[in-house]
């Protein structure tokens, strides 16, 4: 299995290859790898990083190398990409001059759905290249 530090540097390499300009997101971000604090609050195990967020009024949530965590309402749910099965982005463009916040749809090996948000438009592009990329990484390298 490839180290978390590869898998981090793999996938934001396969976002920044789309050419967008994270400077036009307004919710989501590269999440910072060094965030002590990002760390802690969805507690991170292991050597396991940071690599995409979406932080809203609403809910916050993570991308990391092992899993999707948000955290809504004082409530965690998280998903390991291990036992991820489908995933369904929806209308994740929307209007791209107007992004606003939507949902994505995960599926894992047992059925269970589970919603995480998702910044429609430009920034949506970087969270579907965040997490297939990660998910390739950790399908194919188990």
């Amino acid at each position: 299995m490839k180290p978390d530090n590869s898998v981090r540097k793999i996938t934001l390499a396969a976002i920044n290859r789309t050419g967008i300009d994270p400077n036009t997101w307004i919710h989501s971000r590269i999440a910072d790898d060094n965030d002590q604090d990002l760390a802690n609050k969805f507690e991170l195990i292991d050597d396991e990083l940071s690599v995409f967020e979406i932080k809203s009024e609403y809910a916050h949530t993570l991308i990391s190398t092992r899993r999707i965590m948000e955290l809504s309402n004082q409530k965690m749910q998280q998903l390991s990409f291990e036992n991820l099965d489908d995933i369904i982005y929806g209308d994740f463009k929307g209007k791209p001059e107007k992004p606003t916040l939507s949902k994505f749809r995960t599926v894992d090996i047992y059925g269970e759905e589970l919603d995480f948000q998702l910044e429609t438009g430009k920034a949506s592009i970087g969270l579907i290249y965040a997490v297939n990329t990660i998910r390739s990484l950790r399908l194919h390298c188990s």
